[in-house]
């Protein structure tokens, strides 16, 4: 009876053990399978692709090089145009601290309370807060009061910005950040949106307001025609599930043809990223975000490794 006992208990033991060794090879299989999420080698610093960081990770890279009280998780994270530079600006501080693929770290002047930078890590735009209004400031000299909302902005290169419609209307305008006070264009899309300027063209990404009031996501590509901005083409973008209300755009790729978007759900949901193909028109998974939030950007190289083993001395 004990052997026949013991002998059972030895089968439990081996099914619980083959169990979790299939768990942990699936998991590997999907890692794998899913070239996002992994970290350059270190060997190959310079490849180009999307890169994933949790807010756990961001706070620990600050930590090692030095800057534990620059970093909070909502700190405002943007990359220049190539991919070769991610900026970190902090609010309270008015301080941007900007890595760059080749390790180094700098230091830069906040003119206000948010700002956008261009390629040159020059502001081009900034705002400021007073108790009674918010103000915008142009690096032409000019300014207003809050003529879009701080959640909007520029395109990575700091050539074009956005101004949002008021409450209730659905619309887009772009300007030049060279002349703040003419618009481009007014585009019929809305939401968080998105703008980026690759190969001499200009992408918004947004929602559309259908007749039946549904927002559906939409891609516009622009170019320049005589100082104004004519559009070229529109990209319908299937969301991953019919009745999803919140379904945004993260990044474009400056080489490539895909788009980063983000299913945001709610904890303890896990919110997923998709990538959208602009020739293809396919929408596949890319990963799940990290439980406490995190950032995903298409990267010339693993930034934060690079500029965490400069400065570790490696």
């Amino acid at each position: 009876m004990t052997r026949n006992m013991s002998s059972a208990k030895c089968g439990i033991c081996t099914r619980k053990r083959w169990i979790i060794m299939s768990i942990l090879f699936l998991e590997m299989a999907m890692l794998l399978s899913n070239p996002s999420n992994v970290r350059a080698d270190a060997n190959r610093p310079e490849e180009k692709k999307l890169y994933t960081y949790s807010n756990r990770e961001l706070a620990a890279f600050f930590k090692n090089i030095g800057y534990k009280d620059f970093w909070y998780n909502d700190i405002s994270i943007s990359r220049n145009s190539d991919g070769t530079v991610l900026r970190f600006v902090n609010k309270e501080k008015k301080k941007i601290l900007v890595a760059n693929c080749d390790g180094s770290i700098t230091i830069i002047d906040s003119p206000g309370d948010q700002v956008w930078l261009d390629d040159s890590n020059k502001p081009v735009i900034w705002l400021t807060w007073s108790s009674d209004k918010i103000s915008a400031h142009y690096a032409n000299g000019m300014s207003e009061k809050m003529p879009f909302a701080p959640d909007s902005g520029h395109d990575p290169s700091g050539r074009y910005f956005m101004k949002d419609a008021p409450e209730k209307h659905c619309y887009t305008t772009i300007y030049s950040t060279e002349r703040p006070d003419i618009p481009l264009i007014k585009v019929n899309l809305c939401g968080d949106t998105r703008l980026f300027v690759k190969n001499k063209k200009i992408y918004l990404l947004g929602e559309r307001r259908t007749a039946d009031d549904v927002f559906v996501t939409e891609v516009r590509i622009f170019q320049e025609k005589e100082r104004l901005l004519e559009q070229v083409d529109s990209i319908f973008v299937p969301k991953p599930d019919t009745f999803l209300l919140y379904f945004r755009a993260e990044d474009l790729s400056p080489w490539d043809d895909e788009i980063l978007y983000l299913d945001v759900h709610d904890f303890p949901y896990r919110s997923i990223w998709y990538s959208f193909n602009l020739k293809t028109r396919q929408l596949n998974k890319v990963s799940k975000a990290p439980f406490f939030g995190g950032h995903a950007f298409y990267l010339q190289c693993d930034i934060i490794e690079q500029a965490q083993k400069r400065a570790e001395g490696h």
